[in-house]
């Protein structure tokens, strides 16, 4: 059966559609998110409202810059919607703000390869960048270090704890947030 629409109309639903699987890939593929006992059709329930919440999110990424603060009350309504609208389907009843954080960084991070967006105003949390920043010394008693990972954070000033440290290792090489993330993720996954 052939397509509907324009060759271009199809590739960029192709586009969207990879763009929206390797963030689910990337967020939840190897991230314990749902119940155990969740059924395929509760997850796939749950993987297409977050499809769709991303989906319009990003049109307020297209009209400008998004600043900090705005950009972290988004990724805690994206916890908090998910949260209450698929409660039973997610591990603990809750969507993790770090998990909510990597679904819409990566998100935007694939929309501004593909030039769909501007540079995004964070990068994805996850290990790659939590290797590259290392933890407090403990002479900080950073209680937000020790023993967390991506996964496991859940609250804004976690959060904002390991984008200030993203942050000062990238300003220390004059890059932004997104560009230094760009930069160490190809290094630690390039095959040299």
């Amino acid at each position: 059966m052939a397509g509907t629409g324009s060759v271009g109309e199809r590739l960029k639903g192709f586009l969207d559609r990879e763009t929206f699987t390797l963030t689910v890939n990337g967020a939840i593929g190897r991230n314990p998110t749902y119940r155990t006992d969740a059924s395929e059709a509760a997850r796939r329930a749950f993987r297409e409202s977050l499809e769709a919440w991303l989906g319009e999110r990003i049109e307020e990424y297209r009209a400008g810059p998004v600043g900090d603060v705005r950009h972290v009350d988004n990724i805690e309504c994206l916890s908090s919607e998910l949260s209450a609208r698929h409660r039973q389907v997610l591990l603990n009843g809750r969507l993790r703000i770090g998990t909510a954080q990597k679904a819409l960084n990566l998100y935007l991070k694939y929309g501004w390869a593909r030039g769909i967006i501007d540079e995004p105003p964070h990068c994805p949390i996850d290990s790659v960048v939590l290797a590259k920043i290392g933890k407090c010394p403990r002479d900080v008693r950073c209680e937000t270090c020790y023993g967390t990972t991506w996964t496991r954070i859940d609250t804004r000033h976690e959060y904002l704890h390991f984008v200030e440290k993203a942050r000062e290792a990238a300003e220390a090489q004059g890059l932004s947030l997104s560009r230094w993330e760009l930069e160490i993720w190809e290094a630690a996954t390039s095959r040299a």
